[in-house]
Formats: C-alpha cells, structure tokens, sequence
C-alpha cells in the first residue's frame, strides 16, 4: 500500500536564544556579578542559578549565560513530502524526515553491530543547536566533574549542552553514558563519538562529532577542536553513537 503524501508532526524545541550571542556574555576587566547582573537587567542569584556557580567571583574571559533558557516551546509543524512511503506491519515503525546535516565520506568507521536508528525528529532539531552553543563554548577551561559554565569536564559539556537543549538527562560519567547510546557507521553532525582507554581503562571519553572528521569536547585544557586524524586519538576511538532517546522509536 502506498500514500502519495506523508504528513509528519515534527517536534520542535526552541532553544530561546541560547545559541545566540545575546545569552553569553564575556567577562571584562573591573566586572562584577552584580554589574553583569544589572547590565542585563537580571538578578544576581539568576546569574548564579544559570551558570551553576557556587561563588560570587568571576574572572575576565569568563563566559556566562544572562539570559534565561528556554527549552521546552513546542510549536507542532507539518512538513510534507511527496515520495511514496511503503506502510509495513511492523509494530511501532515509523518514519521522519531525513536529515539535513551533510555526511562525511571519509570516516574512521564504527563497529557495525548494535546499530542506532534513524534520528528523530525531536534529534533532527536538537542537533544543530547543540553543535552551534558547543562552538560558542570553546576555550572554557577543564573543570575535573565541572558542568556549568565556569568549566567542564567532557560528560559535564556533554550533559550541559544536551541539557539546555531540552533533552531528560542525568549527569552521568562518558562509560554511563555509553551505555545509552547505539552505535552509527556513518554519523550526522552532533551524534557522540566515545574513546577508550585514555586516563583509565574502557570508556573514558567523549565529544560531539561536528563534521569534516573533527569533534569538539572537554579538552585536558579547556574546550577546543580536535581532529579525529590525530594518531591519539585515532588509537582510542571506540565508535560515533547516538543517544537511544533521540533515535525512531
């Protein structure tokens, strides 16, 4: 049986201008949190509660939000296509529409058992505006458990980001968040990568794959890009996965 035109309601989460250059603020030279929070005609302890800070000082460079996230506007849209869809009896199969991000051809490959499926809606959406406030977030430093806006380490940038864009999720270890994900041979811009063995045995690393074989993640120094060509880390890739929670149900 076949349908001349698919309708499908696509969820999507606006990520209310954290994205945007509007929501971080750099931290300059004789600021405090009080003129940051004046500046932006927001409360101190909003300031506080947004960046996850347990003190009141703040260093130059430092990147906060000032603007409260929104992350749960849902506006149902309809987007039509015009190719037939083949309708099977399979219970719970469903299809979406496919993703826009460009795959790469030239990519470390991924063990092929236990693969993810295709990304939902709700992931199709989320992806680039992680991918994007990812980019915004280089060269906060590492911070050992840190997952706020004053430091990271890399499940902490992993959480945050995912967090702020919507997503039900627990801040967890790079190993917990492993075991959530399925593996994909051929990634999309924002799936996970994961590597092994680099200050302790098995799953021991994240970041967010962001196209032209580089990801960005929590770096032993701060947040930056890394090539996926580099012998190190050629030598303890795992695999690109995909979070279970954003994949066709």
């Amino acid at each position: 049986m076949f349908k001349k035109v698919l309708i499908v309601t696509v969820l999507l989460i606006s990520f209310a201008s954290s994205a945007s250059a509007n929501t971080l603020y750099e931290v300059k030279k004789g600021d405090t949190l009080s003129k940051v929070a004046k500046l932006h005609k927001v409360t101190i302890n909003d300031i506080r509660s947004w960046n996850k800070l347990t003190k009141d000082s703040i260093y130059i460079k430092q990147k906060l939000v000032v603007k409260k996230p929104t992350v749960a506007t849902k506006t149902p849209v309809k987007v039509v296509t015009t190719k037939p869809v083949v309708v099977s009896n399979s219970p719970k199969e469903e299809t979406v529409v496919t993703p826009v991000q460009v795959k790469d051809t030239s990519l470390i490959t991924a063990p092929v058992s236990g693969q993810a499926s295709n990304l939902s809606a709700k992931g199709q959406v989320m992806y680039p505006l992680i991918v994007d406030f990812a980019k915004r977030l280089e060269g906060i430093p590492y911070v050992y458990g840190g997952y706020s806006m004053s430091g990271f380490d890399c499940s902490g940038f992993i959480y945050f980001l995912h967090a702020q864009a919507g997503l039900d999720i627990n801040r967890q270890s790079s190993e917990s968040y492993f075991t959530q994900t399925s593996a994909v041979s051929i990634p999309v811009v924002g799936d996970l990568v994961f590597f092994q063995n680099t200050y302790k045995q098995g799953i021991s690393h994240m970041g967010i794959y962001i196209g032209d074989n580089k990801f960005i993640h929590a770096g032993s120094k701060n947040v930056e890009v890394t090539s996926l060509d580099s012998s190190y880390w050629k030598e303890h890739f795992v695999s690109f996965n995909r979070f279970n929670a954003l994949t066709v149900k």
